[in-house]
């Protein structure tokens, strides 16, 4: 598989597959080698020519960029003077954020869903209208750091392809900044989530929307969705390989177990790390073909005892700290009896968020609703609940949240 890079990126060890700009321009007779030694990365520097593509399958790939400890652990930068990710959790009121929140989902269904048909028509990706939608996506997360994240969640399964990678985006951002990564890396890395799952054009769509198990052959055409969205991408004008790396490998899982390549722990990028947590979560909270929605909670329960096998355990840390223990929308059970959306997180004690009372249990009734913070109670979380189970709708309580 290709992977285009700078020409100050080659590294001993790579397979140069093709060389950009004209063969009379570069130093080489030809144009598909093995990098034996620095001398031929020098004059490849020297020349005219501003990057090459390396295959990853006949050669080394580009290292992960975030730097690891001696314990193998990824190395994360955290932000000056101030915790990780530290992003305003609430610049504006959330009624207000909800109704933007909406209208940047509108664009980006209509964006994702312009992306995936110019990719099966054979047409070259719109690259800037993608940016900017990766910049709206951003001003909301910092407007509030919540609302969209949580609206993204409600999707019908009609719009579940194109809904999804736009989740995928903003909780990628979301992430991205609260690992500390500049902000280039959080734009494309942005950028990368809205074309994860580009390949998933050559799946047949009665194979995506199957409800029942698949067959050994459609587990098959679903795994090379990878391979197929690489394709796609190495074609289009890209500002960085992020889009690329996690193309291809955000199904790699930190045991070896993912594919396509099967890679294992630190053979994986910080970038497909991340991209592995969004889009799995994304998946486990979302109404899709053959997948009831799972509550935020539960999903991050199921995921967190599967770190370090199926996930690396600091971008799992981090995304906890980036969407909350629970998130917002969640439902608890309190220890009163009664039960409580969450509204608001409480950084310094995550398990204590701020909620809004609405159902008592013993009385099977609908209350106040009533406003509190659980660092200044008594009350205590006694676990989460699925609000479908109590007659309530996600919507509904998103907007009681905002009330």
């Amino acid at each position: 598989m290709l992977k285009r890079i700078k020409t100050q990126q080659l590294q001993v060890g790579m397979f140069v597959a093709r060389v950009g700009g004209a063969w009379l321009e570069h130093p080489f007779w030809r144009s598909r080698f093995l990098v034996n030694n620095q001398e031929q990365i020098d004059q490849m520097i020297a020349s005219k020519v501003e990057e090459v593509w390396i295959d990853l399958l006949k050669g080394k790939g580009v290292p992960p960029p975030v730097q690891l400890a001696a314990s193998g652990s990824l190395s994360v930068k955290p932000v000056a003077d101030e915790p990780a990710g530290a992003v305003p959790q609430s610049g504006v009121p959330l009624e207000v954020e909800f109704g933007l929140a909406r209208e940047v989902m509108k664009n980006g269904k209509a964006v994702v869903g312009s992306m995936f048909t110019n990719a099966r028509m054979g047409r070259a990706l719109e690259v800037e209208g993608a940016l900017m939608l990766v910049d709206s996506v951003s001003n909301s997360l910092t407007r509030h750091s919540q609302a969209l994240i949580a609206l993204a969640r409600l999707k019908v399964r009609d719009d579940y392809t194109y809904l999804h990678s736009f989740a995928v985006c903003a909780l990628m951002i979301a992430l991205g900044r609260t690992l500390g990564l500049d902000n280039a890396a959080v734009q494309q890395l942005g950028l990368a989530g809205l074309v994860h799952d580009i390949g998933k054009i050559s799946v047949p769509t009665h194979v995506l929307h199957k409800q029942g198990e698949m067959t050994a052959a459609e587990v098959a055409m679903v795994q090379r969705h990878p391979s197929v969205g690489y394709r796609v991408l190495n074609e289009a004008k890209l500002y960085s390989n992020i889009p690329l790396d996690v193309c291809m490998h955000h199904h790699e899982r930190i045991d070896g177990r993912g594919y396509p390549f099967g890679l294992h722990g630190n053979e994986i990028s910080v970038h497909a790390k991340i991209a592995a947590v969004c889009d799995a979560y994304d998946s486990l909270t979302s109404n899709r073909p053959g997948h009831q929605a799972w509550t935020p909670a539960r999903a991050l329960e199921y995921m967190a005892v599967r770190v370090d096998t199926l996930f690396d355990r600091t971008v799992f840390q981090a995304f906890t700290r980036s969407i909350g223990i629970y998130p917002l929308g969640t439902v608890l059970r309190l220890r009163s009896g009664r039960l409580a959306v969450v509204f608001a997180q409480n950084d310094n004690e995550p398990l204590r968020p701020q909620v809004k009372v609405f159902y008592s249990v013993s009385e099977a009734a609908r209350l106040g609703p009533e406003t509190l913070d659980l660092r200044e109670t008594e009350d205590t979380v006694a676990g989460f609940e699925d609000p479908a189970q109590w007659g309530f709708r996600d919507e509904q309580l998103l907007e009681l949240c905002a009330a």
